[in-house]
């Protein structure tokens, strides 16, 4: 794993320094987990001042572990401590409004491959073999001679989320995952809990409404013998995306227009092993929309500020294209 000496080397000479820890727009629990569990790190090491900021929002999967933070975490917070280390993300658009001043050191570690034009970094660690930030913070943990309880769950959690329950994970997930069950035994159930999505008896009434919405506004697109689900809300566009894969659709896209354009996507496991990636299409559509995109195979997103439509009508002809060569 490149940078990790570097980063060691500069950690050692930094105890006096001032960290913020930064996490993408809608922090979700691989962002979040692997802040909170270096945050828990720099403190065990001596640093007084530690905080962490969130781009925009918390995902309603985090929510849980901002108990586990040792430090305060704060949506959209002004750059003022020496070093900013940011988490799962390479893109300043995912970190949008938060601006980084000129003269600050800035770390990047993160398991997504390097865009084109990614955040100028004073030391990066990616490992893009990984299938979450989680275990490159863990593969570093392991190298510091770092071992916490509290950081573990939060890594656990960012592992389960980001592989989708096991589903995306290969072999260097699972002896990551055993590594930490083994000095710390957890029951996995445990983990599940922190990061379960709420369910059908205690969704709140917002959720309820915009998934109905997602289905009255519902398109369906019909390629070959694949089905696409297409929508728009105003809010919860990843949980309407879940919605249509479970109700039998192979691709899910849905948008939402408040405040600047989102978009959200998800594929069934099927076609991401045939090589549909999503978050390779997201890139592409981040330009469109006056914004970024990005994200894993199976589940991306995309956040802007125009043009909804062109962005939609744009993932289509990607994931057209490559239903063409699937059969």
């Amino acid at each position: 794993m490149k940078g990790k000496i570097k980063l060691r080397r500069f950690l050692e000479s930094s105890k006096g320094k001032s960290f913020l820890l930064l996490c993408h727009h809608n922090a979700d629990p691989d962002s979040l987990g692997s802040a909170i569990a270096f945050a828990l790190y720099l403190k065990s090491a001596g640093v007084e001042k530690v905080r962490i900021g969130v781009a925009q929002s918390v995902s309603s999967y985090a929510k849980r572990l901002l108990t586990f933070s040792p430090v305060p975490v704060e949506k959209n917070p002004s750059v003022e401590e020496d070093v900013v280390v940011i988490f799962d993300t390479s893109s300043l658009e995912q970190l949008e409004p938060i601006e980084i001043p000129e003269g600050k050191t800035v770390i990047i570690i993160d398991h997504h491959v390097e865009k084109d034009s990614p955040i100028r970094a004073d030391v990066t660690v990616v490992d893009s073999s990984r299938t979450s930030t989680a275990e490159v913070v863990w593969e570093l943990f392991k190298y510091l001679g770092f071992y916490s309880e509290t950081a573990v769950q939060a890594l656990l959690a960012g592992i389960v989320t980001d592989t989708a329950n096991f589903r995306f994970a290969n072999a260097k997930t699972f002896e990551a995952v055993s590594e930490m069950l083994e000095r710390f035994p957890f029951q996995m159930g445990e983990i599940f809990q922190l990061v379960a999505p709420v369910s059908d008896e205690n969704m709140d009434q917002a959720k309820r409404m915009a998934i109905l919405k997602a289905c009255q506004r519902l398109e369906i697109k019909k390629f070959r013998r694949y089905i696409i689900a297409v929508s728009k809300v105003s809010a919860y566009e990843s949980l309407a995306c879940k919605t249509f894969l479970s109700l039998g659709a192979d691709i899910a896209i849905v948008g939402s227009e408040k405040k600047g354009v989102r978009i959200s996507a998800r594929a069934k496991e099927g076609l991401v092993k045939r090589g549909l990636h999503l978050g390779r299409i997201m890139e592409k559509v981040g330009p469109v929309i006056d914004g970024s995109g990005g994200g894993h195979a199976g589940a991306a997103g995309a956040n802007g500020k125009k043009n909804l439509d062109g962005a939609i009508k744009l993932i289509l002809k990607e994931i057209e294209g490559f239903l063409k060569g699937v059969d």
